[in-house]
C-alpha cells in the first residue's frame, strides 16, 4: 500500500524535478539568482507533493549553507559586457560548489557601504570576491570584516597595509600582443584609446604602448594618446575627434567596444579597413564577431577568470596560515586575428607609407574622392 509522506523533504522534491537539493532550496528560499522557469517547475512540485517548510529544516538550511558575496561598483554591473561574464562566471561556480551566493553593489556612499558590510556579517558571509577596483578605504574595511578577499580584474592598491589575493588579466601582455601585431603589419602610427585617465586598465594599456614603442626606436606622440569611456559612444567620439583634428594614424588600439565606436568613425570619414587603418580591440566580446568588418581582439577568458577567482577563494578557508602579503593569479589573455587587421587580404600595410603615414587623404563627412 502506498503512503503519503507527510511532509516531504527537499531531497524527495530534487529527485522528482531532477535537480540538485541546493538548487531546490535556493528556490525554496527565493533567492533571485534563480531562473524563472527553474523557479516556477520547483514550486508547482512542492505544492504537488504538499510540500511545507519547518521551523527546524530553515534553521538548518541556514546553518549549514556557505554563504559568499560578489561585490561591484555600479560602473561593473551586469550591463557591461565584460564584466558580466565574469561575475555571472563566479555565481555559476559558487552554485556548483554548493554555495549561496549575495550580490552587492558598492555606491559613493561610505555609510551605505558600511550598511551593505554590516547586512554581509549578518548573514555569516565567508568570503568575498571584489570585481574591478574599488576605493582603499573599502578594500580595508572588508580585509577588517572578512577573512578571505579574492580581487578579480584588478590587483589591488599596492600601497594598501593589507593587500589581497588577485586574479587578473595580464593586461600589458596583451597590449605587447596587439601592437607588436600593428607594428608587423607596418603600422608607425597607433592611435591608443585608453579608458578613463588613471584607471588601471589605461594605466597598463598605456604602459605597453610606450614600452613597444621604446622597443621599436619611437617616439611617442602625445597626440596619438587619448582617452574614452570604455564604451562604444566613448570610442566613436575619440576617433572622430582625432580625425577632425587631422591627427595622422594608420593604426587604432583600444578595448572592443571602443574599437566598433572607433570603425564607425573611420566609416564615417570614408576610410577604408583595414587597408587605411588597422583596428585592434581588447577583451574578446561577442560583439568583435559581428561589427563589419569582424574584430581582431585581445581574448581574455573571463569564464576561466572567474571560475579560477571562487576556487581560490575556497581553498583559502583552506589554509588559515596564508601570508599576508599580495598573491597574484594572472591570466594571459591571446590574440585573435580577424578581418579589422587584414586577416584574409594580402596587402594590409598597401595604404601605408616608408614613414608609417597614411597616403590617402582623410575625408571629411560629405566629401568625396
Amino acid at each position: 500500500m502506498h503512503t503519503k509522506v507527510k511532509n516531504p523533504s527537499l531531497e524527495v522534491i530534487a529527485r522528482k524535478c531532477g535537480l540538485s537539493r541546493m538548487t531546490v532550496s535556493r528556490v525554496l528560499r527565493d533567492d533571485p539568482n534563480v531562473s524563472a522557469d527553474t523557479r516556477e517547475f520547483v514550486l508547482r512540485m512542492a505544492e504537488k507533493v504538499g510540500f511545507q517548510v519547518s521551523r527546524s529544516l530553515s534553521r538548518a538550511e541556514s546553518s549549514t549553507t556557505r554563504n559568499y558575496a560578489i561585490l561591484f561598483q555600479p560602473e561593473y554591473s551586469l550591463s557591461d559586457s565584460f564584466f558580466s561574464g565574469i561575475i555571472l562566471s563566479m555565481q555559476r561556480e559558487l552554485f556548483e560548489q554548493g554555495c549561496d551566493c549575495s550580490v552587492g553593489i558598492l555606491g559613493d556612499d561610505y555609510r551605505e557601504f558600511l550598511k551593505l558590510n554590516r547586512m554581509l556579517r549578518a548573514r555569516r558571509v565567508r568570503g568575498v570576491l571584489v570585481v574591478g577596483d574599488i576605493p582603499p578605504r573599502y578594500a580595508e574595511s572588508l580585509r577588517e570584516s572578512f577573512v578571505n578577499v579574492v580581487l578579480v580584474d584588478y590587483s589591488g592598491n599596492q600601497a594598501s597595509a593589507r593587500p589581497c589575493v588577485a586574479v587578473c588579466p595580464e593586461n600589458v601582455h596583451g597590449g605587447h600582443l596587439a601592437l607588436n601585431h600593428l607594428f608587423n603589419l607596418g603600422r608607425k602610427r597607433i592611435l591608443l584609446i585608453s579608458g578613463r585617465e588613471g584607471h588601471y586598465f589605461s594605466n597598463d594599456l598605456l604602459r605597453a604602448y610606450r614600452e613597444v614603442m621604446a622597443e621599436n626606436n619611437l617616439e611617442v606622440d602625445p597626440r596619438l594618446i587619448v582617452n574614452g569611456d570604455f564604451h562604444v559612444e566613448g570610442g566613436f567620439e575619440a576617433a572622430k575627434k582625432a580625425l577632425e583634428k587631422g591627427i595622422s594614424f594608420d593604426g587604432i588600439f583600444t578595448n572592443d567596444e571602443m574599437a566598433c565606436g572607433a570603425i564607425k568613425a573611420l566609416k564615417l570619414f570614408k576610410l577604408r579597413i583595414p587597408e587605411d587603418v588597422s583596428v585592434v580591440g581588447f577583451d574578446g566580446l561577442p560583439i568583435g564577431k559581428v561589427v563589419s568588418p569582424a574584430l581582431t581582439t585581445v581574448v581574455v577568458d573571463r569564464e576561466k577568470m572567474g571560475r579560477l577567482a571562487v576556487r581560490r577563494l575556497l581553498a583559502l578557508e583552506q589554509e588559515p596560515e596564508l601570508d599576508e602579503d599580495l598573491e597574484k593569479i594572472s591570466i594571459f589573455p591571446k590574440l585573435l586575428v580577424r578581418e579589422s587587421c587584414g586577416a584574409t587580404r594580402t596587402a594590409a600595410g598597401a595604404a601605408v607609407a616608408n614613414n608609417g603615414r597614411r597616403v590617402r587623404r582623410i575625408l571629411r563627412p560629405g566629401e568625396r574622392d
